[in-house]
């Protein structure tokens, strides 16, 4: 079904948006209904419209219509002016473009008219067949058959794919947010430094991290790579760690000392048994010798022979042990020193990524050191306790020895500033590298956040599924075409041109009475092809008239919806004025036959009506569309079979900037007379503010306001005597001989209504000011007249009194 048109360019109509013009009165836009009943004045837009829907049928738009542009919405998508014409619907369009297409003949003598075959004699055995097979074949409104079927599939199909592109659509916004998004996408992240990043990179390292199973690293990890990027070119580090343990040698020689064994020349009992003693003796003797004669402690004369037995005890060969102790003790002190002078540079001058490494080896060297000084504290207490008791040996207890650790932690030392010098030639492109490390663990990380696998699996699930259903929708399509041709070739057996000239001659005959008129198939005997005539008796029908060329061009177009390209087949039927020159009588039969054929719901041969499995009746059309200009026609097509609730009023008018539809006004839909109708219109013209968007009733005012005051006048004066060509005597009456007004009203009508002769009246603008003076001294001589009259009159179109107070 179409539900609405966009027109930008084409004919009459320019930039008609549909949503901005068709709206109720809670402001919803209004759509297309299965049946749709249309009215506006000759050269409104109304056969624009029904060339737009003819095209969808025949693929081919109009000569003359320059850069045209259009939009149909269907239930089944979009279709444009250059997708025509449209495969979804079966569309038969009633207009003047089909009659000069088939009945050209109704143009000129020349002319032809198209043949056309419908179901000819009974075939039981045949039409068995068809009736099975369309059984088989269903319908979509019944829910039978394989027709039902297919579209249930294509439902879910179009359901499956909607779900897909739903779930496409999130994953790919995810990836895009991810990718690109401010401020938190990786684009934006100055750590990654590329500006270029898009979701075509993301797709790609996503990749990479599945082809290269990369994992999360460690938040420690991130952040030392991170403190790496921040990193700077440092300066050379050009120190080199440098130390020559040499504690085998001291320990050798200490022990050699310590176990040394020397006597006294004359020994001190005291002394010998009292190591403290003799270290106290031995320390004061360089504060008393050739210094003083008295002790410095308790002031009592030192003995004459003092010296000399101090001499006998502490001999040359315990000072010469004292000195080389004292030497050894030196050395150890030095190497103390060579330990304390190896560490002389800071983890700052190590990049980043290094410095947990100089750490580490920082933390392993200085307990190597600690040991190694630990054993020198060993050789020193020992050789400080031998010195303190001269005489007695002594022996070094255990101790560690490990000067080859020493030197192996050195050159792990200096392998590791070699490495971070290196690393300055090599510090942008190490950093590309991490960066891309981290970049790949966001990404990591963020395909771990949102579940990717999951998502993935979700579309590939319902990929899978919809590949399932195409195969099941294609295998039901080929059955359909199978049956759909079986029943065509059956059809072609039973198809008679004849009889679709019979169908014609019966609604012409039936219909309206016309025996005059029929159609008769003929044989060209040039091409030996048959074609229609009109007859007239037993002769072709030449300069036939305006009203018989509607009545054969309608009752030839209502017959073709019988052919075997439309039988059986849901159709959008658009019958465009069908009563073009018709009298009221012939109007009449019109209407009759599009209810009789048509719009009335499908029966049974008992009369009941037919009900699909919603226990709704069954039409003869999918959707129907009829327009016309015709007041009297429309009235009639008030009494039109109505679909329930699925029915719609619309008006075609043309304003300064185009055509447009719009809603048909309840007084025109309720109440279809052209004497209220051409009420109206004066309405409309009372104020000169609607001529921006009612400029056709300005411009049809003076015709219209002939036409409205020869009704009312005439029921007002309905005197015989007065002929009604002297109507101006009349409207003089109306005016009250006013001296002002009743010659403008007669000018207007004059020269508005009949332009003939006035050409110069027809190039100038209208004047709109001076029609809504002329239309308000009109509304108010009417209210004068007849206060009750006139409040009804406004009550008809549902308008408010121009003249009360709040309007003025």
């Amino acid at each position: 079904m179409i539900k609405r048109i966009d027109i930008e360019n084409f004919g009459s109509f320019r930039n008609f948006k549909w949503q901005d013009s068709l709206r109720d009165s809670g402001h919803n836009i209004v759509e297309f209904k299965k049946l749709n009943i249309i009215y506006g004045r000759n050269y409104s837009g109304k056969t624009t419209l029904s060339r737009i829907i003819r095209g969808l049928e025949t693929g081919k738009l109009p000569e003359g219509y320059e850069n045209p542009s259009f939009i149909v919405s269907t239930k089944s998508g979009t279709v444009n002016q250059s997708q025509i014409p449209d495969q979804n619907h079966v569309i038969r369009v009633y207009n003047k473009d089909f009659v000069d297409d088939h009945l050209s003949f109704l143009r000129g003598k020349d002319g032809n008219i198209t043949p056309f075959a419908i179901i000819g004699k009974e075939n039981k055995v045949i039409e068995k067949s068809i009736s099975e097979k369309e059984t088989a074949l269903g319908a979509v409104e019944h829910k039978t058959g394989l027709l039902y079927s297919y579209y249930l599939e294509t439902e879910t199909l179009e359901q499956k794919k909607r779900e897909k592109k739903i779930q496409e659509d999130s994953l790919e916004g995810k990836l895009f947010k991810k990718a690109n998004q401010a401020p938190d996408g990786i684009k934006h992240n100055t750590l990654f430094k590329d500006a270029n990043y898009d979701i075509r990179k993301i797709r790609v390292d996503i990749d990479s991290i599945r082809l290269r199973s990369i994992g999360l690293i460690s938040e420690n990890e991130k952040f030392q790579y991170e403190l790496f990027l921040r990193d700077t070119p440092l300066p050379e580090i050009k120190e080199r760690l440098s130390f020559s343990p040499k504690l085998f040698s001291l320990s050798e020689a200490a022990s050699e000392i310590c176990a040394r064994k020397i006597h006294p020349t004359r020994p001190i009992r005291d002394l010998l048994n009292d190591a403290l003693l003799q270290a106290w003796v031995k320390s004061g003797i360089p504060f008393h010798k050739d210094k003083r004669e008295t002790c410095a402690f308790c002031e009592h004369p030192l003995p004459v022979d003092i010296w000399v037995k101090l001499d006998g005890h502490f001999n040359s060969a315990s000072k010469d042990l004292e000195t080389e102790i004292q030497a050894q003790i030196n050395l150890i002190q030095t190497e103390y020193e060579g330990l304390d002078q190896i560490f002389t540079i800071s983890k700052r001058e190590f990049y980043s990524i290094l410095q947990k490494d100089f750490e580490e080896w920082e933390k392993s060297f200085q307990a190597e050191v600690a040991t190694y000084k630990t054993a020198l504290d060993v050789l020193m207490n020992s050789l400080q306790a031998r010195l303190t008791d001269i005489f007695t040996s002594q022996s070094i207890p255990e101790h560690a020895e490990n000067s080859s650790a020493i030197i192996e932690k050195l050159t792990i030392g200096n392998e590791l500033i070699e490495k971070n010098n290196e690393k300055s030639k090599t510090l942008e492109g190490e950093q590309n590298d991490i960066r891309s490390v981290l970049r790949l663990n966001e990404v990591a990380k963020f395909i771990q956040d949102i579940n990717l696998e999951e998502a993935e699996q979700i579309i590939k699930n319902l990929d899978n599924e919809i590949k399932e259903i195409e195969i099941r929708c294609g295998e039901l399509n080929s059955k359909i075409k199978t049956l759909e041709g079986e029943i065509q070739s059956l059809r072609m057996q039973l198809r008679d041109e004849k009889k679709g000239a019979d169908k014609v001659n019966e609604y012409l005959n039936h219909y309206f009475g016309h025996g005059g008129l029929k159609l008769e198939m003929c044989e060209d005997r040039e091409s030996s092809i048959y074609k229609f005539e009109v007859m007239r008796g037993a002769s072709p029908a030449y300069n036939l008239s305006e009203g018989e060329c509607s009545l054969v061009a309608f009752c030839y177009f209502l017959a073709k919806l019988g052919d075997e390209n439309s039988i059986g087949r849901k159709i959008i039927i658009y019958i465009d004025d069908p009563v073009s020159s018709l009298d009221s009588n012939h109007i009449f039969f019109v209407f009759n036959l599009i209810e009789s054929l048509i719009a009335r719901p499908k029966e049974d041969n008992e009369g009941n009506l037919i009900l699909d499995s919603n226990s709704q009746p069954i039409y003869f059309y999918e959707q129907l569309f009829i327009s016309t200009h015709n007041l009297e026609f429309l009235g009639f097509l008030k009494r039109l079979s109505l679909p329930k609730n699925e029915y719609e009023h619309f008006l075609v008018v043309l304003k300064q900037n185009g055509s447009m539809l719009e809603l048909m006004p309840k007084y025109l839909r309720d109440y279809i007379t052209e004497y209220i109708y051409l009420f109206s219109e004066i309405y409309t013209c009372s104020d000169p503010g609607n001529i921006a968007t009612q400029y056709q009733s300005f411009y049809n005012f003076g015709n219209n306001l002939r036409r409205f005051l020869e009704a009312f006048l005439f029921f007002k004066y309905p005197d015989v005597t007065v002929n009604s060509a002297q109507q101006k005597k009349r409207i003089q009456w109306f005016c009250k001989n006013d001296p002002v007004t009743h010659p403008l009203v007669q000018r207007l009508i004059n020269e508005f209504s009949h332009s003939s002769g006035l050409l110069e009246r027809n190039s100038q603008p209208i004047d709109s000011m001076e029609i809504s003076k002329l239309a308000i001294f009109v509304l108010r001589k009417i209210k004068d007249g007849d206060e009750k009259q006139f409040s009804h009159f406004l009550v008809s179109i549902d308008k408010p009194d121009p003249f009360s107070p709040g309007q003025v």
